[in-house]
């Protein structure tokens, strides 16, 4: 289910870019992604739900993904479609459309990016256990783009 901060889908974002959404079936435990410091300039955001080490690392899928049009300052989505566990999400705005996250000649991104926990790496980007959580009940994750 996809709501906006005042709880109805905006038209804005139902008549403007493609919204894709790749959740599993609905199992009760409610995870709201807000993700904020979205620039101007539109893009598109695209999330990971990860369940697990493996996902984080890119050996496995994502339990959960979407692709949201980049509206400024920020986004949210909620999902009942994850069951109870340990989850990471992983955040970019894909500000040109090509579908990765675009880097410079040293490896830096140069595009909006940011992990649950606000998690930070050093030297590269944070590991799963800073970014883990565990999902039980309502959770709120509130991640702030990094630019």
């Amino acid at each position: 289910m996809l709501r906006s901060r005042s709880g109805h889908r905006p038209r804005k974002l139902a008549r403007s870019l493609l919204v894709v959404v790749l959740w599993p079936q609905a199992h009760g435990a409610e995870l709201t992604i807000r993700v904020d410091n979205i620039p101007e300039g539109g893009g598109r955001v695209m999330i990971q739900v990860l369940g697990s080490r493996a996902a984080f690392d890119g050996e496995e899928p994502p339990d959960a993904s979407a692709i949201l049009p980049a509206i400024a300052p920020g986004i949210e989505i909620t999902t009942t479609a994850l069951p109870p566990g340990t989850y990471g999400v992983r955040v970019m705005h894909d500000r040109n459309g090509n579908g990765e996250l675009d880097t410079n000649l040293m490896g830096i991104p140069d595009e909006p990016w940011g992990f649950s926990n606000n998690a930070q790496g050093t030297l590269g980007p944070p590991g799963w256990d800073a970014v883990r959580f565990d999902l039980e009940g309502d959770v709120i994750q509130d991640i702030r783009l990094n630019r």
